[in-house]
C-alpha cells in the first residue's frame, strides 16, 4: 500500500509534490535491498540509512549540480523521508518473515535434530587431532562427503510441507548430520564446510577408512535418499597438515565418487563396530 501511494503521490497531491525520477528508483532499490538480503537485519539500521542517504544526496548533486541546501531543500527532505520510511516498512516485513522462518525451523529440526556444526567452529578441534597424531606418530584419516543439491529428495511432514520446501536443503543437512553422528564415535569430529561434511577420524588407518566411508555413504543413501561423493585423505601417507588433509579430501570428493564397496552382507548398524 505504501509503494502504491509513493508511486502515485503526484496524482494524490495534484502535482503539489513533484518527485524526481531517481527517487522512485531509490525507493524500489531500498525495498528490494532490505527484503532480499535477510542478514541485513543484523546490521545497525542507522548504518544502512546513512549509506542510502549519502548515495541519494551524491546522486542528487551530480544530476542537478546544486547544493544540498538549495532551493529544493523541502523536496529533498520529502524524498529522503519517502526512502527512509520505505526502508523501515521493508525491515518490519523482513523481521516478520525471519520470525516465521525460525518457527518453521524449530518445527522441522525438532524432528531430526539440529543443524550440523560449522567447519569454522569445529576446525580447531580437528586441527588439535592432527597435531596429536603428528606428535605421537599415530594414524588419522579425513573423510569428505560432498552433498549434491540435485539429489536431495526428502519426504517432509504434510503439516508443514509447503512451508518447508524452501528449507529442504537445511532439513537434509540436519538429517545427514544426525545419521553420521549416530554412526561414528563421540571422539570423531563432524563439521559442515560449504556443502561438504568433513569427518576427522583419529586412529583410523588407510586400510580401514575406505570401507568406513563407503558404509557411511550407503547408510545415508538408505535412510535419507541422498547420494554422497566421497573423498579421503590419510595422515601421514598423503598429507601432514590439517589444511592439506581437508583440501585433498574435498578435492577428491569433487572430482569423482569412490567405487562402491560390497557391503550388502553387513547391515548399516555395523558401522560403529567397524569404526
Amino acid at each position: 500500500m505504501w509503494l502504491v501511494f509513493v508511486y502515485n503521490i503526484e496524482r494524490v497531491s495534484q502535482s503539489v509534490i513533484t518527485m524526481h525520477s531517481y527517487t522512485y528508483v531509490f525507493v524500489l532499490v531500498m525495498a528490494a535491498f532490505t527484503l532480499l538480503l535477510p542478514k541485513l537485519s543484523n546490521f545497525s539500521l542507522s548504518i544502512l540509512f546513512v549509506i542510502f542517504i549519502n548515495l541519494f544526496l551524491l546522486l542528487k548533486i551530480y544530476w542537478q549540480h546544486e547544493g544540498i541546501l538549495g532551493q529544493n531543500f523541502p523536496l529533498t527532505v520529502t524524498q529522503l523521508g519517502a526512502i527512509l520510511l520505505t526502508g523501515l516498512l521493508a525491515r518490519q516485513v523482513n523481521h516478520g518473515l525471519l520470525e516465521i522462518e525460525n518457527i518453521i525451523t524449530e518445527i522441522t529440526f525438532s524432528r531430526v535434530g539440529g543443524l550440523p556444526k560449522s567447519f569454522l567452529l569445529e576446525q580447531g578441534k580437528m586441527y588439535s587431532e592432527v597435531k596429536r597424531a603428528r606428535r605421537y606418530n599415530r594414524p588419522l584419516s579425513v573423510i569428505a562427503l560432498q552433498v549434491d543439491d540435485k539429489n536431495i529428495d526428502i519426504i517432509l511432514p504434510k503439516m508443514v510441507e509447503e512451508a518447508q520446501q524452501a528449507m529442504m536443503k537445511e532439513y537434509a543437512f540436519a538429517s545427514i548430520a544426525r545419521t553420521l553422528g549416530d554412526n561414528t564415535y563421540d571422539f570423531d569430529t563432524i563439521a559442515l564446510y560449504d556443502d561438504c561434511f568433513i569427518l576427522v577420524l583419529p586412529e583410523v588407518t588407510q586400510e580401514r577408512v575406505s570401507a568406513i566411508a563407503q558404509r557411511l555413504k550407503k547408510v545415508v543413501k538408505e535412510k535419507i535418499n541422498v547420494e554422497l561423493q566421497v573423498g579421503l585423505a590419510v595422515y601421514p601417507d598423503e598429507a601432514i597438515t590439517f589444511e592439506s588433509l581437508v583440501e585433498l579430501a574435498k578435492q577428491k570428493a569433487n572430482q569423482q565418487p569412490l567405487a562402491e564397496t560390497d557391503v550388502t552382507t553387513e547391515p548399516p548398524s555395523s558401522i560403529i563396530q567397524e569404526i
